[in-house]
C-alpha cells in the first residue's frame, strides 16, 4: 500500500506581499475613520458649549485626546479658534486676522503646554510658566500685524488675559511685559 502525500503550497512571495498591504491599508483605513470621529466629537463638543468654562473644557478634553499627535493638536487649536465663543463684535480684514492669529496662538498654549497652564495659574504666574510660549506669540503678532503704517490692536494681550488668565491680568505675574500696544 502506497501512502499519499498532499502537497501543501506555501503562498508565493508575491501573494504575502499583497495580503500584507491589504492588511496595512485596512489599518490605515480603521485610523482615519478613527481620527474623523476624534474631531468630530472634540467640534462637537467646542459647539455645544453653552459658555466660555464649558467651552475650555472641552477644549483641554479634546487635546488629551490627541496627545503625542502634534499634527492634531495643531489642527484642533484652529478648530478651536473657530468655535470658541465671542461677542458680536465684528471685526473687518486686518484686525480679524489679528484677532484670529491671537486666538490661534493662545488656543495652542492650552493645548500644548496645559500642565504650565495650570501651574502659572496656581501660582498667580503664568508669564513665568510659559515664557518662551508667549515671547514666541509676541514676536510673531508684533511682525506680522504691529508694523508702522499697519498698527492692529493687541488682541494676543487680549487673548491671554481673557483666555489664559481667566479675564485676571494679575494671574499673567510680575514678569509680564504687559501690552504692545
Amino acid at each position: 500500500m502506497r501512502k499519499c502525500k498532499l502537497l501543501v503550497t506555501e503562498p508565493t512571495l508575491d501573494e504575502r506581499f499583497n495580503e500584507l498591504r491589504r492588511s496595512v491599508e485596512g489599518e490605515i483605513a480603521r485610523a482615519q475613520r478613527n481620527l474623523i470621529e476624534q474631531f468630530t466629537q472634540a467640534l462637537s463638543r467646542m459647539r455645544a458649549a453653552a459658555n466660555e468654562p464649558e467651552w475650555n473644557a472641552a477644549v483641554v478634553e479634546s487635546g488629551q485626546a490627541f496627545s503625542g499627535n502634534p499634527e492634531a493638536i495643531e489642527f484642533l487649536a484652529k478648530l478651536a479658534a473657530l468655535t470658541a465663543p465671542r461677542g458680536l463684535t465684528v471685526l473687518a480684514g486686518r484686525d480679524l486676522s489679528a484677532q484670529r492669529f491671537a486666538r490661534v496662538k493662545v488656543a495652542e498654549m492650552q493645548l500644548y503646554q496645559c500642565p504650565a497652564v495650570k501651574a502659572g495659574r496656581r501660582s498667580r504666574d503664568l508669564y513665568g510658566s510659559l515664557q518662551p510660549e508667549i515671547d514666541a506669540a509676541r514676536d510673531a503678532f508684533r511682525k506680522r500685524f504691529l508694523t508702522p503704517g499697519h498698527e492692529s490692536g493687541d488682541y494676543l494681550h487680549a487673548e491671554l488675559v481673557r483666555e489664559l488668565a481667566n479675564e485676571d491680568a494679575t494671574l499673567l505675574g510680575p514678569g509680564y511685559p504687559g501690552p504692545m500696544a
